[in-house]
C-alpha cells in the first residue's frame, strides 16, 4: 500500500454532539482500484470506519477517499460522514519509499 492516514480523526455525533476521535489503526485496510491514464495509473483508496456513539448508540460512519495520480503523488482527497460531522479532518500521505528503490 502507497496511501496511508497519517492522523487522527475527530468527530461529533449529530444527536448528542459527543467527540470521538478515531486513530488511523481504527480503519482497516483501504479498498483500491486503479486505472491506466495518460501518465500512469490512477490509484483509488477508500476507508470506511462504522460504529455507535457510545453515548447515545447512534449510528456514525466515516468515509476517506484518496486519489495517488500520477504514481506518487497525491491528487484529491474527499471526506463523507453519517451521523456525525468531522471535527478533525483526517491527513493523507503518500509513503513513497515504495518508489526509492526503483
Amino acid at each position: 500500500m502507497t496511501m496511508k492516514i497519517s492522523q487522527k480523526i475527530s468527530v461529533k455525533c449529530k444527536k448528542c454532539n459527543k467527540l470521538h476521535d478515531i486513530n488511523p489503526e481504527g480503519f482497516s485496510d483501504p479498498e483500491m482500484t486503479s486505472d491506466e491514464r495518460s501518465m500512469g495509473y490512477e490509484t483509488q483508496y477508500i476507508w470506511e470506519h462504522e460504529f455507535n456513539c457510545d453515548k447515545c448508540n447512534n449510528d456514525l460512519k466515516i468515509t476517506i477517499e484518496g486519489y495517488e495520480y500520477p504514481v506518487g503523488i497525491l491528487n484529491y482527497q474527499e471526506f463523507n460522514s453519517e451521523g456525525c460531522l468531522i471535527v478533525n479532518e483526517p491527513s493523507l500521505e503518500i509513503n513513497n519509499e515504495d518508489y526509492e528503490n526503483d
